[in-house]
């Protein structure tokens, strides 16, 4: 009887330990900042975020606030660079994103893209066709 009891309450300690409610949104111990302003843009309040296995952990129950999160971080950085990230979705798929409930979640904005040089290539860059036309003629040349 004491053997099962004692097996019984070392479970129970155990799996205290492991098992986590929902699914958290992680990052870093020096992130904080980052998740509550994810959180505030992604339009969840309410949550907070705890010392967990990665860093800091802030774990949402809710499927509807999940489904939001993960719309909102859709491409944007994730972990392998370094930024926050859906504990279950490191790489911020959009894994959790259901787009017919939250259509209006605007993706990650790309950097802006220098315009492309007016004109052909020979009016833009004069020198680089005349390299290339060198590099041709001597690569014949060469093959003769």
């Amino acid at each position: 009887m004491k053997t099962t009891l004692l097996t019984s309450g070392i479970a129970v300690i155990i799996s205290s330990f492991i098992t986590v409610n929902g699914i958290a949104l992680s990052g870093k111990p020096n992130q904080r900042s980052e998740l509550m302003d994810t959180l505030k843009n992604a339009g969840l309040t309410g949550i907070t975020c705890n010392p967990g296995y990665i860093g800091l952990d802030c774990v949402i129950n809710d499927p509807a606030s999940i489904s939001k999160l993960s719309c909102y971080l859709k491409g944007k950085p994730s972990k392998s660079q370094g930024a926050v990230f859906i504990y279950e979705d490191n790489q911020n798929t959009g894994k959790f994103c259901n787009e017919k409930l939250y259509p209006n979640v605007l993706p990650y904005p790309q950097p802006p893209y220098p315009a492309p040089a007016p004109g052909n290539l020979r009016e833009s860059c004069p020198l680089i066709v005349d390299i290339q036309k060198c590099m041709n003629k001597c690569v014949d040349d060469a093959l003769k």
